[in-house]
């Protein structure tokens, strides 16, 4: 059995394009998990160093604050962006294009079907009254 170069490829029976996407998903999930560490271990330091240093060391009860509400700050941003970035590979796997083209999609087979619907109704109105012109 030969060994190939890129030994993380898994075969299956799925088709490419669906082997694709899901692709996609793994590694939007595989980045938030890392982003989520990187998050959770920055913290830990901002705020270990904190209570260690800053909550001691500086007297200043002004600048003592100060820095707090900027440790406050940063935490909530960046805690947001790790949310919006969990509901990005979680939640909202589909792209807004590719809901909408589906949305599209349906769209079209409906007024197919309708269309089709008339064709039917037409060819049986013709089949009762061969008479009349035909257009």
């Amino acid at each position: 059995m030969e060994e190939t170069e890129n030994k993380s490829v898994v075969t299956s029976d799925l088709p490419v394009e669906e082997e694709a996407k899901m692709q996609n998903v793994s590694k939007r999930r595989v980045h938030f998990k890392v982003h989520l560490t990187i998050f959770l271990v920055i913290n830990l330091i901002i705020w270990a160093l904190w209570f260690t240093l800053f909550d001691t060391i500086v007297t200043d009860a002004y600048i003592n604050m100060a820095i707090k509400k900027a440790f406050i700050c940063i935490t909530l941003v960046w805690l947001l962006v790790v949310l919006l970035h969990y509901f990005i590979a979680y939640k909202w796997n589909k792209t807004f294009v590719e809901k909408e083209l589906a949305k599209l999609k349906k769209q079209r087979e409906k007024q197919l079907q309708e269309i089709e619907k008339i064709k039917v109704k037409m060819d049986q109105a013709r089949a009762k009254n061969p008479d009349q012109p035909q257009e």
